[in-house]
């Protein structure tokens, strides 16, 4: 799914995915301020980044109390939420359609359209 554009006109940047240090390319048109390859990469580094700001709030004074009071919670028979509970979560992974092959000819990660590398895409006039 090519843009209609020349591919000597598609701009192409480099990036790295910030959780698996994968490189990949992007449009213009495709690139929203990515910084990871994919949705199953940006997925992980949010929870690991949400489990180490738990880690922190829990070694505070707020933090040890609210632990507290649930634990009492729990063991009082008042459980607001037990393993029973099954929440619906439904993780969307967008994968890397078009893996990036230095020896071929340059192309969107995403789209696939076909491109020239540059360092950063130049000001819109």
């Amino acid at each position: 799914m090519s843009h209609g554009v020349c591919p000597a006109h598609v701009l192409l940047i480099e990036l790295e995915c910030k959780h698996c240090h994968l490189q990949f390319l992007m449009c213009r048109n495709c690139y929203r301020g990515h910084v990871y390859c994919s949705s199953l990469c940006r997925i992980q580094a949010q929870c690991i980044a949400h489990r180490e700001s738990q880690r922190k709030y829990r070694q505070t004074l707020k933090g040890k109390l609210a632990h507290c009071l649930n634990e009492k919670r729990r063991r009082m028979g008042r459980v607001k939420k037990t393993m029973a509970d099954e929440t619906t979560f439904r993780v969307v992974f967008r994968v890397i359609c078009y893996p990036w092959d230095r020896k071929n000819t340059p192309r969107c990660s995403f789209c696939g359209a076909f491109g020239k590398i540059v360092k950063a895409f130049p000001l819109r006039h």
